[in-house]
């Protein structure tokens, strides 16, 4: 990354001071609220800005930017679309580091909209300030106290978030927050008219605080520098991303969105393939990949031992991996035996799907446990799927103690491996409850757990190849 253009997103990352331009008294105006959440944040300096000045919320109100006697380092402008040159006029003046504008009505209106958003930002660059937006929430770094949504958490995480559309950022922060792996720092960056979402890429693939990166992408300008950062950063971490306008009404509707260019289909895949970008299609899959991406070590390939109680589970988890391309390999007679030693052969198949059969399904403190470990040392399985019907008690301590089996022999068998219910409600009751606070990857379903296999897989494979 440009060290010009890496001390500029510092500074904007890290703000000491914020204007908030176009706020008033109303609880329901988004200034307000934006002032709000940062001051309960612990947000050190604060200027509130509105023509008819006055105070808000024990705070000075200034007439205009440049009325206020100190720094400023971002400014928020929640203004008319008319208002904006002026005002980032003024900032420009002022030597603000960075404009958030959530104000729309600019290069998605047409010719007139655009060329109103070049002078803003030619204005803007007179005085070295950058502009992220228009039509944007703007920046998210609970490390430096900037959070101007209450609902976002105020410790760290790891998970860098960028997305063009200002209601799915709120979404994904909130989504990778429910995770408990949570978001390292964040960017609604609306229409890309100066700072864009191929800069915050790369400004979150160098950023040592995080470790992996979701995204939400309408539209790319420069195909050929996102392929070039893309591929760089997903050397060092995992690239997510869930791209809109995929369809006729897609594209349409972006356009008239964020004004951003949708990438074809055809050339989105041929791009992800070159570069690493895990590509997925809801925001399911991204949280399903997420929590795999996350907590599991790297597979050495895409040969999956299944492990299931009863049969049917065992069928169906084997056509959801075969469906992603994900292979079961016969295992070899020296596992089979080690199986029938342990659960006979009455009513169930251990070549892989492994079927424990009716003991397994109501015994997994025992049977699961020691199936995993059998499994996992198999020379041909590189990861593993557990699927079995929970709970089976209500004893939370039977169930606690059962989890820690499970796990030891998970962390013995040394292999990646997920698990999954047999039932919606089974995945966070029982001994799964137990794992997934142990960070052990558990899934509603094996269809789910397959995928996250299949996208660990995928990325692992990429950087095998370097």
């Amino acid at each position: 990354m440009e060290q010009k253009l890496l001390e500029q997103l510092e500074k904007i990352f890290n703000p000491k001071s914020v204007a908030i331009v176009g706020v008033s008294n109303k609880d329901y105006n988004l200034g307000y609220r934006w002032l709000k959440s940062l001051q309960d944040a612990g947000f050190p300096t604060l200027y509130p800005v509105n023509p008819k000045g006055g105070e808000m919320l024990g705070l000075k109100v200034y007439p205009s930017i440049t009325d206020i006697p100190g720094e400023v380092d971002l400014a928020m402008l929640l203004i008319p679309r008319e208002a904006v040159p002026q005002v980032a006029g003024e900032c420009a003046l002022k030597r603000v580091k960075g404009i958030v504008l959530y104000t729309s009505g600019f290069r998605e209106t047409g010719t007139e909209g655009r060329k109103l958003e070049e002078e803003i930002v030619k204005a803007a660059h007179e005085g070295g300030t950058r502009v992220i937006g228009p039509s944007c929430l703007g920046l998210y770094n609970p490390s430096a106290k900037l959070i101007t949504n209450y609902n976002f958490p105020r410790k760290a995480g790891v998970v860098g978030v960028i997305a063009h559309s200002g209601f799915l950022f709120n979404y994904l922060v909130s989504s990778v927050a429910v995770t408990g792996i949570g978001p390292s720092k964040g960017i609604s960056c609306g229409s890309d008219c100066d700072l864009s979402f191929v800069d915050f890429l790369e400004y979150l693939g160098q950023d040592q605080q995080t470790k992996i990166i979701v995204a939400y992408l309408e539209g790319v300008e420069d195909g050929r520098r996102l392929l070039k950062v893309a591929r760089e950063v997903s050397r060092q971490k995992p690239i997510i991303i869930l791209k809109g306008g995929d369809t006729e009404i897609g594209k349409e509707t972006s356009s008239s969105h964020t004004g951003t260019m949708a990438v074809p289909a055809v050339i989105w895949d041929t791009l992800c393939r070159q570069t690493g970008i895990i590509s997925v299609d809801s925001f399911e899959q991204m949280i399903d990949a997420l929590i795999a991406l996350f907590y599991l070590p790297r597979t050495t390939g895409k040969r999956v031992g299944v492990i299931a109680a009863p049969g049917g589970i065992a069928v169906s988890a084997a056509d959801a991996c075969s469906k992603l391309g994900l292979e079961l390999p016969k295992l070899s007679r020296e596992t089979q035996q080690q199986l029938t030693n342990l659960i006979g052969t009455l009513g169930t198949n251990l070549k892989n799907p492994v079927d424990l059969g009716p003991m397994g399904a109501m015994a997994a403190e025992r049977y699961v446990k020691d199936a995993i470990q059998i499994v996992a040392k198999d020379s041909s399985i590189d990861m593993l799927l557990v699927s079995f019907i929970g709970p089976r008690t209500s004893d939370e301590a039977k169930d606690a103690r059962a989890a820690e089996g499970l796990l030891n022999a998970v962390r013995e068998g040394g292999k990646p491996t997920v698990f999954s219910a047999a039932s919606l409600q089974g995945w966070d009751r029982g001994e799964l409850k137990f794992l997934r606070q142990d960070n052990v990857p558990v899934y509603a379903e094996a269809r789910r757990a397959a995928y996250a296999l299949a996208r660990l897989a995928e990325y692992s494979e990429f950087v095998r190849q370097g």
